[in-house]
């Protein structure tokens, strides 16, 4: 599989798209959110009713996303990432997914939430901290 670099690289100097997507295939995502994120259920060895309880998601709104009927936004997002204890990277694989922004570094909120996943907190203990810099709380 290619890195995303390599990939930009031979997109800019390819003069037929299709050869292009037909020798990437294998790189491209093509992977849905669900599809992804019941994967990292499954690798962390934890359920969908646990994730959703620590997320402190509605049940029926948590079984949504699961299924592909739903999308969250990316305060929910972060919600599950804590809820799993995911890494930045894997996080923002999910927001790309979902069509949301990445975290970016140089937005005080973001700041906030990245350092929330890299220290491991739950959602209640975010919300505290993003309360206390007088930041919006997760929706």
């Amino acid at each position: 599989m290619k890195s995303t670099s390599a990939l930009m690289n031979e997109l800019n100097g390819s003069e037929d798209i299709n050869a292009f997507l037909s020798k990437n295939k294998e790189s491209l995502d093509t992977q849905s959110f669900a599809d992804y994120l019941c994967r990292l259920v499954k690798e962390h060895k934890t359920t969908k009713i646990e994730v959703i309880r620590q997320a402190q998601l509605n049940q029926i709104y948590g079984y949504q996303i699961f299924a592909g009927t739903r999308l969250p936004g990316k305060d929910k997002i972060i919600a599950i990432a804590l809820a799993m204890k995911l890494d930045v990277d894997t996080v923002q694989r999910l927001l790309t997914l979902a069509g949301e922004p990445q975290l970016y570094a140089k937005n005080a909120r973001d700041c906030i939430l990245i350092d929330a996943i890299n220290k491991g907190i739950d959602v209640a203990e975010l919300n505290r901290v993003l309360f206390e810099n007088g930041a919006p709380c997760l929706k």
